[in-house]
């Protein structure tokens, strides 16, 4: 079958590989060229521009940042007339209203768009021991079943379009402070000159998963890259629209996402989500 990925970040180059080991054809797009070349080397075909690669496949993944940057890439007057009788899953972070609006305006071209949440991290991903939520019709449950099976372990169906988003949408809140706590957390202790080997035992004790990112922060080094300082600005984003939507306070996330935005400046953006400790560790005046 050919799959073509649009989006070819952390998540989207895992799963481009993913589908590559279990012998897809493969093609991909993303605007940032260079994102594509190892795809490339290792058998993908590069698309010049999402029409090219929609056009040229049975079936399209999209793996972008948010639901702006889904509704742009899909909706956009060049590519959304050309969408009759294709085949779309969504893996970019929404949130339930603009994947449902988003999926009408596709059905009214004559497309299906079904959507998913993937449960696990790129390296999983890669070796096919994938996990999947899914939201779609139940005529289309069987197509995208055995095309996230061949990279997976399993896919559980939780409805139509939207319930996909519902079900991630706690799992955002909890990525987005788990690596806030552990930061503000490791730098209070560094600032007080505890020995590291106390704070990490004690802040690992403290906190569930803090060991996916107390590392990074305690050796100050953020090359080993689970999720950029920039995708989680993009969730914060996606939060803060989720939690006005149902009327919970929005406050705490938008100083959230000035940490964010505050490392992305530092020159962060693409460096693990981890680095905010660096904001933290040594605030400048515009951080305080």
């Amino acid at each position: 079958m050919k799959i073509s990925i649009l989006g070819t970040g952390l998540m989207g180059a895992a799963l481009t590989e993913g589908l590559i080991n279990a012998s897809h054809d493969v093609i991909v797009y993303n605007r940032t060229i260079a994102k594509t070349e190892p795809l490339s080397a290792l058998g993908a075909k590069v698309a010049a521009t999402p029409v090219e690669a929609i056009t040229a496949s049975d079936a399209t993944i999209i793996m972008l940042s948010d639901g702006v940057a889904l509704r742009e890439m899909l909706l956009n007057d060049v590519t959304r007339v050309l969408l009759k009788g294709k085949k779309i899953l969504n893996g970019s972070t929404t949130t339930y209203s603009e994947i449902v609006e988003i999926a009408c305006v596709v059905a009214e071209y004559g497309g299906d768009l079904a959507e998913m949440t993937i449960m696990v991290s790129p390296d999983p991903l890669r070796n096919k021991q994938g996990r999947f939520m899914i939201g779609c019709k139940t005529i289309d449950e069987s197509y995208w079943t055995e095309i996230l099976l061949s990279i997976g372990e399993s896919v559980n169906r939780l409805g139509d379009v939207g319930e996909a988003s519902k079900a991630e949408a706690p799992m955002i809140f909890a990525s987005i402070f788990i690596p806030v706590t552990v930061a503000y957390a490791a730098a209070v202790a560094a600032k007080m000159n505890m020995p590291q080997e106390l704070s990490e035992r004690y802040i690992n004790m403290a906190i569930p998963t803090a060991e996916y990112v107390l590392p990074n922060m305690l050796a100050r080094d953020y090359s080993k890259c689970m999720a950029t300082v920039d995708s989680y600005a993009s969730a914060v984003t996606t939060a803060i629209k989720t939690a006005e939507s149902v009327g919970v306070p929005t406050k705490i996330l938008k100083d959230i996402q000035d940490l964010f935005r505050s490392a992305a400046e530092r020159g962060f953006a693409q460096k693990d989500g981890s680095s905010i400790f660096e904001v933290l560790f040594e605030p400048n005046a515009n951080d305080k």
